[in-house]
């Protein structure tokens, strides 16, 4: 093979890699309709309970090269049994488990639930694992620790194949929980539009929209190119539209930043 000369060489290619999607599929959308238009599904399912392995394996195979998915990890882990998720499972929660499980416990309940949930990650070939903690998990001291805990003794070394991020509700302080995220080794997932400071820091992001307003519909054209200015602060970014008029808005967002490359590529 011939060498190319020195001012031959393509210079290293370091534009963001964005992956575009909706927190669950639209209804009345299926699998193959979905990612004929977007290459991102946030797999909402697994919240309540992991399916089974055939159900994963068929959603793997729904989605085309080049797609890809996250998942919510299982409420068992996060959430206590006083919330509504639990109501939803197919099988009542044992008595006896209910002092077991949720916010982060160290026991052999939310151990199994981990490994369930880290399963479930490994046959859907998920590219993030996202834990939401519910507004009644208040940033104490306590929680922090629960925190440290299960992080540091359940889950332990962090998976090779998987990305852990970690959604904190209610009143964390963006600071405070980008601190303790760096801290644990987790992508801080945020609604950027609802920051009133700038994006937290990192290699990697993970925007989860819930679009503004009372009943959080469409999301404007304003804050689509805000977002877009953010991603080129990062390596990798996953963003999630979780808001009433996810599913176009999802779209407009593709096509934006298409565009934006589009035009970036021809006045080179």
């Amino acid at each position: 093979m011939t060498e190319s000369a020195p001012d031959q060489i393509a210079e290293e290619d370091t534009s963001c890699i964005v992956r575009i999607g909706c927190a669950g599929l639209p209804n009345g959308v299926s699998r193959q309709q979905y990612f004929e238009r977007l290459d991102l599904l946030e797999a909402d399912m697994t919240f309540i309970e992991p399916p089974r392995d055939l159900a994963l394996r068929r959603w793997h195979q729904d989605a085309p090269p080049g797609a890809g998915f996250t998942m919510l990890a299982w409420q068992l882990i996060t959430h206590d049994p006083s919330t509504p998720g639990y109501e939803r499972l197919p099988q009542p929660l044992p008595p006896e488990l209910r002092l077991q499980v949720g916010s982060f416990r160290p026991t052999a309940a939310v151990k199994d639930a981990w490994l369930r949930t880290l399963a479930a990650a490994h046959t859907l070939a998920a590219e993030v694992i996202l834990f939401q903690s519910p507004p009644g998990f208040a940033p104490s001291q306590a929680n922090q620790d629960a925190m440290r805990r299960f992080f540091g003794d359940v889950v332990g070394e962090r998976p090779k194949d998987v990305v852990l991020a970690w959604e904190p509700r209610g009143v964390w302080e963006p600071g405070q929980a980008t601190k303790l995220a760096n801290e644990l080794g987790l992508v801080y997932a945020v609604d950027p539009l609802q920051l009133e400071v700038d994006p937290p820091e990192g290699e990697s992001a993970y925007f989860r929209l819930y679009g503004l307003g009372l009943h959080r519909n469409k999301i404007g054209a304003d804050a689509m190119d805000l977002i877009a200015d953010m991603l080129d602060l990062y390596d990798r970014v996953w963003v999630v539209f979780n808001n009433v008029e996810k599913y176009p808005d999802a779209q407009r967002f593709k096509k934006l930043i298409a565009g934006r490359e589009f035009v970036g590529d021809d006045e080179l």
